[in-house]
């Protein structure tokens, strides 16, 4: 028995050798093109199986051009998608940008194969400074995917449906085991209507879940119900500013909220360009609205409702460049008949390349709590608090992570090869 493992042992090391030197001896590629791709939303193996003209690296100092790519949810339900190229070392200063749109209906397929499609026109333009230049060809299909998808998106004035676009949605769940089982169903119906002057949104969702365990003299069942209606309409003026409209209604078992009512108008400001909000925006937001509460028990402060005004302002900073990306964001909100009743959010995060193959991501948010005003009175069981079946009373709230990830060795990452990409191994996980 250990002869013939020995052997295989022998077989299977000799091929990897072999492999290895018929490896060594292709040739490199060292002529073509060096891209470094910086695509979270990017389907990498294709990419990299049809643009074959360049050399794909793990690091962007390694690289001669650094391709961004950003998207943005369109009014239609679709994505728009930037294609940003930075020019290193040889081409510094040769930067260019590209952007299509894909429709709600596209799928995975037909979205990456458009990203490709665009990815290519970009990199030809620095290609053809490299001797691979030469052999280049160029062909063009005016009737193809991409004509048809740029007229989709021209939002023609004779749409039938006046740019809106409806959306449904029916999730259930149901999971059973012999002492215990759990049952989940929700759903929402939602209107949207997007163009350059108005942003217009309506929306219903609603939730059901109900967890019941068999305990050892007794069952238990916890039920969270929850359902909204919110709508919202945003007016254009200008580059930097928008001014808006909007109103809801929820009902949350959790929150102790039989209906809460809401309309507030808000403004906003843009310190950059509304059109560069794929890249970097920082704004302001201030709103003042009315709240009427019902509650489904008493309160803290014996209310079964109420009727309150209050006020936020919101200032966000979110930026995405070569160097990585990051978000911050503060918000602080209190009641105006209670000013003591208020408040304070911050978030953050942080995704930076800090030096060859090394990336490091903080990701935090804090809350100091004070507006809890809607706590039932009575003290919650601990049943209750096991299960978090209802909001329990706190000053604070703060979640904080960090992570890095490093990578070292060859510089090249064109290869793709997807053998055993599913397999298990079995119970022991070999592979």
């Amino acid at each position: 028995m250990q002869a013939a493992l020995f052997g295989l042992l022998a077989i299977l090391l000799g091929a990897g050798i072999a492999g290895a030197a018929q490896e060594a001896q292709e040739p490199n590629g060292a002529d073509l093109l060096r891209v470094f791709l910086d695509c979270g939303p990017c389907d990498d193996e294709y990419l990299r199986r049809e643009i074959t003209f360049v050399n794909y690296v793990r690091d962007r100092r390694d690289a001669q051009i650094h391709v961004l790519v950003t998207r943005e949810n369109t009014g239609g339900g679709g994505d728009a998608w930037t294609l940003d190229f930075y020019g290193i070392d040889e081409f510094t200063g040769m930067d260019d940008q590209l952007v299509f749109y894909t429709s709600q209906d596209d799928t995975d397929d037909s979205e990456r194969r458009a990203l490709a499609q665009m990815l290519r026109l970009g990199l030809v333009r620095y290609a053809a400074q490299t001797p691979l230049g030469q052999e280049l060809r160029v062909s063009a299909q005016p009737s193809g995917p991409l004509g048809a998808r740029r007229v989709a998106n021209a939002q023609p004035q004779d749409d039938p449906w006046n740019f809106w676009v409806f959306r449904t949605r029916l999730n259930m769940f149901f999971d059973a085991e012999e002492r215990e089982s759990t049952q989940s169903i929700s759903g929402s119906v939602s209107a949207n209507r997007d163009t350059e002057m108005w942003k217009m949104r309506i929306g219903f969702f609603t939730n059901y879940r109900e967890d019941t365990f068999e305990l050892t003299d007794s069952t238990f069942s916890n039920v969270r119900r929850s359902s909204s209606l919110d709508a919202r309409f945003v007016k254009s003026v200008g580059e930097h500013v928008g001014i808006g409209f909007g109103g809801s209604a929820i009902s949350s078992n959790f929150r102790n909220q039989d209906l809460t009512l809401r309309g507030a108008p808000a403004i906003e400001y843009n310190f950059f360009p509304y059109s560069e909000s794929t890249r970097r925006q920082f704004t302001v937001t201030y709103t003042a609205g009315y709240n009427a509460f019902r509650y489904i028990e008493p309160t803290i402060f014996e209310r079964m409702e109420e009727h309150r005004t209050n006020h936020a302002v919101q200032s966000s900073f979110l930026v995405n460049e070569p160097w990585g990306e990051s978000e911050v964001t503060l918000e602080f909100s209190q009641f105006l008949d209670q000013p003591d009743q208020r408040r304070l959010v911050l978030y953050g995060e942080l995704d930076i390349r800090l030096f060859r193959g090394f990336f490091l991501r903080f990701d935090a948010d804090s809350s100091l709590i004070r507006d809890q005003i809607y706590l039932p009175r009575r003290d919650a069981t601990d049943a209750e608090i096991l299960v978090r079946q209802r909001q329990l009373a706190t000053d604070y709230e703060w979640q904080f992570r960090i992570g890095f990830t490093y990578s070292f060795g060859s510089i090249f990452n064109n290869v793709v090869n997807s053998r055993f990409a599913g397999s298990s191994g079995g119970f022991t996980r070999a592979f």
